[in-house]
């Protein structure tokens, strides 16, 4: 089983989201090797996964998995998916299903897929179905893949084979980055969850075959910022430009302008910025993160607080009528 496509940036971040109960799996239809299979697949991807599967004990599961044939009656279930093998019919477009024979890329997509559903039923039923776009963060996409390594101050140089669409290079330390697909693909594969991601030396043979194509590096953090959110403490703190992105090459509208000119006047939190600019609080973050990524935002100095005036000390009291009394 191939498990290079499964990559996690942040292992000390993972563990921490895997801290939380995992989420339990029930399947139906499935003959005695193609569950040992399955079982062996979801030992691989659900260690490598924000949120952990484990099997479900009873008829009570998040996800259940079923095939047209068999689907056991009093089933409760989170949300439900199709097992489809070869020769039955596709699935509707809009069902979770999943393909028998297993694949490992096939059986992440589905679960990741399953925790987004059961993420929007949870927001639905607490009344936020509204925001359900803007609060509901993928954080196993590229984009936010490499905007948790590239806000570090540390060198990277990077390969990244992005599974049908090619491959991107980037080296921090001269600043650029090429890619073998066309620029118009780049925001679909910075969206993909599919991609091996592989730290390379910067005189690698083949970064110096790639380098002469190379572009300016805030080229790709532009639109990874873009597409994905800061760290939640980060997102309260106040910033201010300290230059403007290079809009001659940096793809833009017309609120980042006027977001850009409420920053280079005062320091702004995200949610100050998206009043300024009718953006989003989400829109404000993701704006203020591709600044970040570009260099060219900064946090706002705290001022320090006042230091009081000295008091004086009391007079009129006993001991200071004897004194002035003596020294007469």
């Amino acid at each position: 089983m191939n498990t290079d496509a499964i990559f996690d940036p942040t292992p000390a971040c993972a563990a921490s989201e895997r801290d939380t109960a995992p989420l339990r799996l029930l399947v139906d239809g499935l003959d005695a090797d193609e569950h040992a299979t399955l079982d062996a697949i979801l030992k691989v991807v659900a260690s490598k996964s924000l949120r952990g599967w484990i099997w479900a004990e009873g008829t009570d599961t998040d996800l259940y998995l079923h095939t047209r044939t068999l689907r056991r009656p009093g089933v409760r279930a989170g949300v439900s998916g199709l097992l489809v093998r070869e020769h039955e019919p596709a699935a509707p477009a809009e069902a979770l299903a999943l393909a028998v024979p297993f694949r490992v890329m096939a059986v992440l997509e589905l679960l990741d897929g399953a925790i987004d559903r059961l993420q929007q039923e949870q927001l639905a039923v607490q009344g936020g179905v509204a925001g359900a776009a803007e609060a509901v963060e993928d954080e196993k996409t590229l984009a936010s893949s490499l905007a948790r390594l590239l806000v570090r101050p540390v060198e990277h140089t990077l390969r990244v084979r992005v599974l049908g669409h090619g491959t991107v290079y980037l080296c921090t330390r001269s600043r650029t980055y090429c890619m073998d697909f066309e620029q118009a693909q780049l925001g679909k594969a910075l969206e993909s969850k599919r991609f091996v991601l592989t730290a390379i030396a910067p005189d690698s043979p083949e970064l110096a075959a790639e380098r002469d194509r190379g572009s300016p590096l805030d080229e790709l953090l532009w639109p990874i910022g873009l597409l994905a959110s800061r760290e939640h403490a980060a997102r309260h703190e106040r910033h201010r430009l300290r230059q403007w992105p290079d809009f001659a090459r940096l793809p833009h509208d017309p609120r980042h302008l006027q977001a850009c000119a409420a920053l280079a006047a005062g320091a702004m939190d995200a949610c100050e910025l998206a009043a300024a600019t009718g953006m989003s609080e989400t829109e404000a973050d993701h704006f203020m993160h591709a600044c970040q990524l570009c260099g060219v935002l900064e946090v706002a100095a705290v001022a320090p607080a006042p230091i009081p005036p000295p008091q004086d000390r009391a007079t009129g009291g006993l001991f200071d009528r004897l004194w002035r009394r003596w020294m007469k």
